[in-house]
C-alpha cells in the first residue's frame, strides 16, 4: 500500500513539474525581423527570450519553416537556460539554397506559450558565373562582362570586368566566380567576386600559371569609383584567396572592399584606384617578385552626398 502510495505521489509531482514547464511565461523576439539575402548567402539572426516567471527554466525553441527550407536553417530545435525573470540570446545562421527562387520568405520560432516571426527577402542574380578546375593539363579561360543600369533606374549601379587565364601544370583547385545584383539591397553587393587557387606547380619547362584581372566600376554611371587590376606569372602557387565587393545601393552603398592573400612564386601585381570628382583620388600600387606570401585588405568609402553625386 505504501509503495502504490509513494508511486501515485511521484506521479502527481511528474504531473505538476510538466505542467509548469508547458506554461513557462516566456515571450520570444527575433533580430532583426527581415533581412535581405541572396541564393548562397548566410544571414545571421539573433533569438532572444524573455523569461518572466519566478523559477528559472529551459525552454524548447522550434523552427517552423514556412515556406523556407528547413535545411536552410543551422538548427530548428534548440533548448535554451532562463534564469528567472531574465533574458538568453542565441543566434541562427539562415543560408537560403543555390538554387532558391527569388521572393519573400516568412518563418517562425515558437515555444509552447510564445512565437515570433521574422521575415527573408531572397534577390536573384542578374548575371552569375562560376568556374572551377582541377587537376593536370592545359586550359585558357577569358571572360568580358559589362553592366550598366539606366540613367532613370532607381537603383543605379555599373561595373566592367575583364579577365584572362593560361594555365599548364598541375592545380587541386582553380575557382573564378563572379555575381551581379544590379538593385542590391540590404547587406547584399551589387557585384561579388570571389577568386580562389590551391596547390599550382609548373609540371615542364616553361609552364606556369597566367592571370590578368581588371575589375572596373565608374562613378559617373552609379558605381562605386573603384579600379582594380592584378596580373601574376607563377610557377608555383600554394594559395590564392580573394573576394572583392562593391556596394553602390544598399545599407553599405559606396563601400568597395578587397581582401586578397597569395602565397606564390614567380610576379604579383595589385594596382587599386578610387576616383570620384569632386571628392577623392586614390591610387595604391604593389608589385612583387619572388617566393613571397602577400596580404592586402583594403576599403573605400565615400559620403552618400557628393558634389556629383549621381
Amino acid at each position: 500500500m505504501k509503495k502504490l502510495l509513494v508511486l501515485a505521489i511521484l506521479a502527481v509531482a511528474l504531473y505538476s513539474v510538466s505542467t509548469a514547464t508547458a506554461s513557462v511565461d516566456a515571450n520570444i523576439t527575433i533580430y532583426p525581423g527581415s533581412q535581405y539575402s541572396s541564393p548562397g548567402k548566410t544571414v545571421e539572426y539573433t533569438i532572444t527570450v524573455h523569461n518572466y516567471d519566478q523559477n528559472s527554466n529551459s525552454v524548447v525553441l522550434e523552427v517552423e519553416a514556412g515556406k523556407c527550407n528547413s535545411s536552410w536553417f543551422e538548427w530548428t530545435e534548440k533548448s535554451v537556460y532562463v534564469r528567472a525573470r531574465s533574458v538568453n540570446s542565441l543566434t541562427l545562421n539562415v543560408t537560403p539554397s543555390r538554387n532558391t527562387a527569388e521572393g519573400t520568405y516568412n518563418w517562425n520560432v515558437a515555444t509552447t506559450s510564445a512565437s515570433a516571426s521574422a521575415t527573408l527577402v531572397v534577390q536573384g542574380y542578374d548575371y552569375a558565373s562560376e568556374t572551377h578546375v582541377e587537376g593536370t593539363g592545359v586550359f585558357v579561360i577569358d571572360k568580358d562582362v559589362s553592366s550598366f543600369t539606366d540613367s532613370d533606374a532607381k537603383h543605379q549601379f555599373s561595373v566592367s570586368f575583364d579577365k584572362h587565364y593560361a594555365f599548364s601544370g598541375e592545380i587541386n583547385g582553380f575557382v573564378s566566380d563572379e555575381y551581379l545584383i544590379e538593385g542590391a539591397q540590404g547587406d547584399n553587393a551589387n557585384f561579388e567576386q570571389k577568386s580562389a587557387v590551391g596547390d599550382y606547380r609548373a609540371k615542364a619547362s616553361g609552364g606556369s600559371l597566367y592571370g590578368t584581372e581588371k575589375l572596373h566600376s565608374p562613378f559617373p554611371f552609379g558605381g562605386t569609383g573603384t579600379t582594380v587590376r592584378e596580373q601574376y606569372d607563377v610557377h608555383k602557387m600554394d594559395q590564392r584567396l580573394e573576394n572583392v565587393n562593391l556596394h553602390s545601393t544598399g545599407n553599405q552603398r559606396y563601400k568597395s572592399e578587397l581582401a586578397t592573400i597569395n602565397e606564390f612564386g614567380g610576379h604579383f601585381l595589385l594596382d587599386a584606384k578610387q576616383s570620384v570628382p569632386g571628392y577623392t583620388q586614390i591610387d595604391i600600387k604593389n608589385e612583387f617578385f619572388g617566393n613571397l606570401t602577400v596580404c592586402k585588405h583594403l576599403i573605400f568609402r565615400m559620403p552618400e552626398k557628393t558634389a556629383f553625386a549621381p
